[in-house]
């Protein structure tokens, strides 16, 4: 029985010659260690728009919206980190692996909870003959990029990254009410209208 005593008692006084394990946070700041998984965060240089994260998301708290009216059109997401599970899903499946990232801030408590948003915003590509969302510009040009010569094998993304040389400027205009054809195979066109003018050029049907 007094060996049990002695060494609870040996604990105590390396207990008061160490200080206390708990931490003086709030009053003090506290650094989280690398690897904790924290808020959210995009980027805005390496995020491309694709989509991926909110894909994947088990909670999906990440909302995805293509806003078509806006001028330019932009495809908007957000995480709402007060209801992320801090998975680190959004950063495992990242297109560009460094899009969204988890930092190591922890202090996230507010009143408000419309506050508790990161949000990025991305330029969108439509559709030439229909207007349908094609993809975020930073994506279809990140696509482009890793493509290098066989991007001329598309002619949507040879538009889009030659037209980033500025050799071309203005728009071809069209007449919206006439089908797509022939005279549209050098346009930024969705999967379903390029499809059409293969068709039509091909087959005529």
């Amino acid at each position: 029985m007094k060996k049990p005593k002695l060494r609870e008692l040996g604990e105590a006084v390396k207990a008061v010659v160490r200080g206390p394990a708990t931490i003086k946070f709030p009053f003090e700041p506290y650094e989280a260690p690398e690897g904790f998984r924290g808020k959210p965060k995009y980027s805005e240089d390496d995020c491309i728009g694709c989509g991926a994260c909110a894909e994947v998301c088990p909670s999906q708290c990440i909302a995805l919206v293509d806003d078509t009216e806006a001028k330019p059109p932009v495809r908007r997401l957000a995480i709402h980190f007060d209801a992320c599970i801090y998975c680190g899903q959004c950063e495992l499946n990242c297109t560009t692996e460094k899009g969204v990232h988890l930092t190591t801030e922890y202090d996230l408590a507010c009143f408000d909870r419309t506050a508790c948003l990161e949000t990025i915003e991305k330029e969108l590509v439509l559709c030439e003959v229909c207007g349908a969302v094609v993809g975020c510009r930073d994506h279809l040009l990140w696509v482009a990029e890793r493509l290098g010569a066989k991007r001329y094998a598309n002619p949507t993304l040879v538009l889009l990254a030659d037209g980033e040389l500025g050799l071309v400027s203005g728009e071809l205009h069209r007449d919206p009410d006439r089908p797509p054809d022939r005279s549209d195979t050098m346009r930024v066109l969705c999967p379903k209208c390029r499809r059409i003018t293969v068709l039509r050029e091909i087959w005529g049907v």
